[in-house]
């Protein structure tokens, strides 16, 4: 992150600090929320909402908000697409700490070592592991969980994993949208079932099993289905995505060889360098 980003950002949470503005954010997505049609509160009802009786005070308040998280028109003032994302982050709890949910058995046993896996959802983070610590983890805000079971949760963080798996594979952070710079070392005998990167800009490591890099193709989605497994339901600690499956690594130019083989049958495929895939045979 450059130096200029890094002030932005601590710009950002200085203008957030204060309890007023939080409110003045809350009072404009409330009036989204409910007029949609007519999103905009004029200066003197949004300073009623807001419940504080200076008038100057709440004008230096909102000119803090006014172009980055409130837009001002000549009617008033709406919430911006920032202090939308601000607000949502606060409903979803982003910021809270949550209950503790599990820990609970899963059905599937770890792909490393066949040992029970376990699930146990704390601090905003959704950890599977099994007694020889072989982990998977993703986060879920405090909100998300609200009303759910432990079961719930996990199928939940099933779908959001396939969605960071599917950004993460087009070089994308899902975290905090950076560029992913795919460095794969070119080694014929070294064999991955999982890729894995550091972003550059949040510093997030972000781990890619083979399969999911493949999981866009038709070919490779039927040659699961014809073994009886819809892939796309399946979470990411699921054995299919790491029993028979091999890979090996060669440059010139650089190529990923990937092999799955399931009941005797076997796919191939090959992805480049950004993890692209370039051709699957079954």
């Amino acid at each position: 992150m450059s130096s200029d980003d890094e002030f932005g950002s601590r710009r950002g949470f200085e203008i957030l600090s204060d309890e007023t503005r939080i409110s003045i954010l809350r009072v404009l997505a409330d009036r989204l929320r409910d007029r949609p049609e007519d999103p905009t509160v004029g200066f003197s009802d949004l300073r009623r909402a807001v419940g504080m009786r200076d008038s100057g005070n709440f004008n230096y308040h909102l000119d803090q908000l006014t172009g980055r998280f409130v837009l001002e028109a000549d009617e008033g003032y709406r919430i911006a697409p920032a202090g939308i994302e601000v607000v949502a982050a606060l409903v979803a709890g982003v910021y809270g700490e949550g209950e503790r949910l599990g820990p609970v058995e899963l059905d599937d046993p770890c792909p490393v070592c066949d040992e029970p896996l376990t699930a146990v959802y704390e601090n905003s983070l959704l950890t599977v592991t099994c007694p020889d610590e072989h982990e998977f983890r993703n986060t879920l805000p405090p909100g998300a969980i609200d009303g759910r079971s432990i079961e719930d949760v996990i199928e939940l963080l099933t779908l959001t994993s396939k969605q960071h798996m599917e950004l993460a594979v087009n070089g994308i952070c899902p975290f905090c949208q950076g560029r992913l710079d795919w460095s794969i070392s070119p080694d014929r005998e070294r064999v991955l079932t999982e890729f894995s990167d550091q972003c550059g800009r949040c510093g997030v490591r972000i781990e890619v099993p083979a399969v999911a890099c493949l999981l866009r193709h038709p070919a490779v989605i039927s040659f699961y289905y014809d073994h009886g497994i819809d892939v796309r339901d399946r979470p990411l600690w699921a054995p299919e995505f790491y029993d028979g499956v091999r890979t090996s690594v060669s440059d010139d130019p650089l190529r990923i060889d990937v092999s799955i083989d399931l009941d005797g049958d076997e796919l191939g495929a090959t992805l480049d360098g950004d993890l692209s895939v370039i051709e699957v045979t079954v």
